[in-house]
């Protein structure tokens, strides 16, 4: 079988070159925004004050009593990802990166899940000064961080946009003269787009790029305002040939549309993102799918009015609630089980909600249908 290079390769053929030897580019982006997904809890600063490097974290993590929980991911994120801070800890290029500012947020109440830290590069430079990079991670294992990608569906913001906001009002103040970079994959890519959208105009003058990797969009209505038009020329958004999550609402114009060595949906994961020396290989457009997702996506949701939608995405995960699981780990490890009581649950629905749910995820499926047949 093939062997298609991927990030971990990235580190191998450019791990040994500083970032003045080769300047920051946007696979550097992807690696320190997978590198959020780590778990740093009680070896990386909470706050600005201090900083530890990235080869001084990574042998803590590797070290630390609570490994095996640390290191558990989940179902839906890749293994490899412990591995690519190990080989980012060890390399010339990422070794003496420092990390401060990491925080987690998970509130089931407030159906929040929430994620960020900073890395301060050593050398080399977005725009030759002292730069940092903000990185907010994406959707994790947790069913309640599902729960609030979907609540973006009818809320004007949801919680974690408004902490990635604060996060990078922070980290700005923090460091005032640096030039700064934010990103993030999945839901961080959103956040990272919406934080530098509303974030201080004098610090919007520091912002060098802001990076969204397959992350879902905004309504149009976003996109069209004064905050968000702001920061367009920084937004670098890269998508996958066949992409769902990032066809979730509405972007901006122009996009790098990436190779990737997966099918269908588990394209979203970065480390089947095709790589090439500095950069990724890419395509010339999205998969058909991709377009036919797009298209019937927005047209069905723009027809449901937000009361509708917010019921929908209530009795959906009011099923999943219903089995007691806090994670998809959880969810899918008696499968059986937790189906049976997701179809009891669903039975149990007054009438009118049920049939309105139907009718809803029905008029979905009659709207890909449709699309597919003029596509």
């Amino acid at each position: 079988m093939k062997h298609t290079p991927s990030l971990i390769d990235y580190l191998d053929w450019r791990g040994d070159l500083s970032f003045e030897a080769s300047p920051f580019n946007d696979v550097d982006a992807l690696v320190l925004c997978q590198l959020s997904y780590i778990n740093f809890s009680n070896l990386a600063p909470g706050d600005f004050d201090s900083s530890i490097r990235l080869g001084e974290v990574s042998k803590l993590f590797f070290a630390s009593a609570d490994f095996e929980t640390r290191s558990d991911l989940g179902i839906l994120l890749d293994t490899r990802t412990n591995e690519l801070l190990k080989k980012a800890g060890e390399s010339v290029r990422f070794g003496d990166v420092e990390l401060t500012g990491f925080v987690s947020e998970y509130d089931k109440e407030k159906e929040e899940q929430f994620s960020a830290v900073t890395f301060v590069l050593a050398s080399g430079s977005f725009l030759n000064k002292q730069q940092i990079f903000v990185a907010f991670r994406g959707t994790d294992d947790t069913i309640v961080g599902w729960k609030e990608d979907f609540n973006l569906a009818f809320l004007e913001r949801v919680p974690a946009q408004e902490d990635a906001l604060a996060y990078l009002t922070r980290a700005s103040l923090s460091f005032k003269k640096a030039e700064i970079a934010v990103g993030g994959h999945s839901k961080g890519g959103n956040l990272a787009i919406f934080a530098a959208a509303h974030m201080a105009e004098k610090d919007k003058k520091r912002l060098a790029f802001v990076y969204n990797f397959d992350g879902p969009g905004f309504s149009q209505e976003n996109l069209d305002s004064d905050a968000f038009f702001s920061i367009k020329t920084k937004v670098r958004s890269v998508f996958p040939q066949f992409s769902i999550i990032g066809m979730l609402f509405h972007h901006y114009d122009g996009c790098t549309v990436v190779a990737s060595s997966e099918k269908f949906l588990m394209q979203h994961n970065p480390f089947s993102w095709e790589v090439r020396a500095t950069d990724f290989c890419t395509k010339d457009d999205f998969d058909s799918g991709s377009d036919i997702f797009f298209t019937s996506f927005n047209k069905w949701f723009e027809a449901i009015t937000p009361e509708h939608r917010e019921q929908f995405i209530e009795t959906l995960f009011g099923l999943l609630e219903s089995t007691n699981a806090s994670t998809n780990s959880e969810l899918t490890k008696d499968i059986v089980k937790n189906a049976g009581k997701i179809i009891k649950a669903f039975a149990a629905l007054d009438p009118t909600i049920r049939d309105e749910a139907i009718k809803i995820a029905g008029d979905f499926v009659k709207v890909i249908a449709k699309e597919s047949i003029n596509y």
